[in-house]
């Protein structure tokens, strides 16, 4: 399935992120209940600026048939049945294991199928989300997963420069396992792959961004990276 999270606690964001990827899913992740409003998915309740109650009113308002879980860490009883009455399809209330995550988010699907995921392409490369095949043109091209789940990230968003920080929480899911040298190589074995003429591009003391159009390049840093990057 294609998901959205929505998670205003970083390091909660990137494990469930890692999960529902590792799981075969197609994700996105954003932190605010702004950011939100342009897409459909799984809501926090408590986010900055707009809650997650709110949230899941004016995306029903609009008749989104998305399925929603909603993830809080409000268990009373009147909060679950607030948020069901709203139109969440399902609750689970924090702290909550990782592996009942999955499966709910696995029964929702079985309950609400969709319509097989899409395709990502940015010039003559193309990524099947479905079963992960990566080609340009006709050549078949063979990604590791962490490549793969690299070249995703970036082919998400054609011509948005990604700081490396970025990129290795988006990756990698816990700050242990990298540093923002290991993303350089990882970059380094993509562009390789890929082949010529080069795709992936270095914007100087930012990062790197994929399909980079002519003109201007937007830059944006989330909280963490602002922080660390």
């Amino acid at each position: 399935m294609r998901i959205l999270i929505v998670e205003d606690e970083l390091p909660v964001a990137r494990q469930i992120a890692a999960a529902l990827t590792e799981d075969g899913h197609d994700q996105k992740t954003v932190h605010s209940g702004e950011a939100a409003l342009e897409e459909v998915g799984k809501l926090d309740v408590r986010l900055p600026g707009i809650d997650g109650f709110e949230l899941l009113g004016r995306l029903r308002e609009q008749h989104l048939a998305s399925r929603v879980l909603l993830l809080t860490g409000r268990s009373a009883v009147e909060d679950r049945v607030t948020g069901l009455q709203l139109g969440a399809d399902d609750y689970l209330p924090k702290p909550f294991a990782m592996r009942e995550l999955v499966a709910r988010v696995r029964a929702l699907g079985r309950r609400y199928p969709e319509e097989p995921v899409i395709c990502l392409r940015v010039g003559d490369v193309t990524l099947d989300l479905s079963t992960h095949d990566v080609h340009r043109n006709t050549q078949r091209i063979e990604l590791s997963p962490r490549e793969l789940m690299l070249l995703k990230v970036l082919m998400r968003e054609p011509g948005r420069v990604f700081t490396r920080t970025e990129l290795c929480e988006r990756v990698w899911e816990h700050s242990h396992e990298y540093d923002t040298k290991l993303v350089e190589v990882f970059i380094g074995r993509l562009r390789r792959k890929l082949g010529e003429p080069p795709l992936i591009h270095t914007i100087r003391h930012v990062g790197y961004t994929i399909g980079r159009p002519e003109g201007k390049i937007p830059v944006r840093r989330g909280t963490s990276s602002q922080r660390r990057g």
